[in-house]
């Protein structure tokens, strides 16, 4: 079976467009390929936005505190394609008529032996159910926790720890106290400038985008 390491991702070239070419992600990572990434910030009732724990699996940042939904966009997909990432991490089905675009932004993150160059596509959706109703994959997610908006852009921006409500993998309450070192430092900018735009759009207003090249 293939694993993470060998799905194949869409190169870009510096300007973000697609070169025709799909490249394991492993390569892509080693060899520092520009490639495009799927953001979906799920928020709820009471301006609440969701965030998750990465699984301690994985081979970036484990055990982190991320976006309500992040993956990778795999050669030659559409977005309607690429919305299963959201059911692959938390169960959750979604269409792409019911997102709407916030942006997108260049991340550059830095690890021994890999160089992680992405265009992030970010994209909001609401959602109403309790967190004990979402199926989370071990292997993806460790805990979800619901989150206000404006303690989670305290947390990115100025690092003052929050109490949360959570709910793991196995189906267990999971309350924390999330802190600085929860997150992961070399996006924490580029997170709360996302939060931002998730909190305007939550009050109604319509975010600046960062550009206007979404997934096709």
């Amino acid at each position: 079976m293939p694993t993470d390491a060998d799905e194949p991702l869409e190169v870009l070239d510096e300007t973000g467009l697609p070169r025709g070419e799909g490249k394991p992600r492993a390569a892509v990572h080693r060899d520092g390929d520009w490639h495009r990434a799927f953001h979906l910030w799920v928020v709820r009732e009471g301006d609440l936005v969701l965030l998750q724990r990465r699984s301690k699996r994985k081979d970036l940042e484990p055990g982190r505190i991320d976006v309500s939904v992040g993956g990778h966009v795999r050669y030659g997909e559409t977005l309607i394609e690429v919305v299963r990432e959201a059911e692959e991490e938390l169960g959750l089905q979604v269409r792409p008529g019911q997102l709407t675009f916030l942006g997108s932004a260049r991340s550059v993150r830095t690890y021994e032996g890999a160089l992680d160059r992405e265009i992030q596509d970010v994209y909001v959706v609401r959602d109403e159910r309790p967190l004990s109703e979402y199926s989370l994959s071990c292997d993806e997610v460790d805990t979800l926790y619901e989150v206000p908006v404006e303690r989670a852009l305290e947390l990115y921006r100025d690092g003052r720890y929050v109490a949360v409500a959570g709910f793991d993998c196995q189906r267990r309450v999971s309350n924390a106290l999330l802190v600085e070192d929860d997150v992961i430092a070399q996006g924490r900018e580029l997170t709360a400038r996302a939060l931002e735009r998730v909190r305007d759009w939550l009050a109604g207003a319509d975010p600046e985008p960062w550009a206007d090249r979404p997934i096709a």
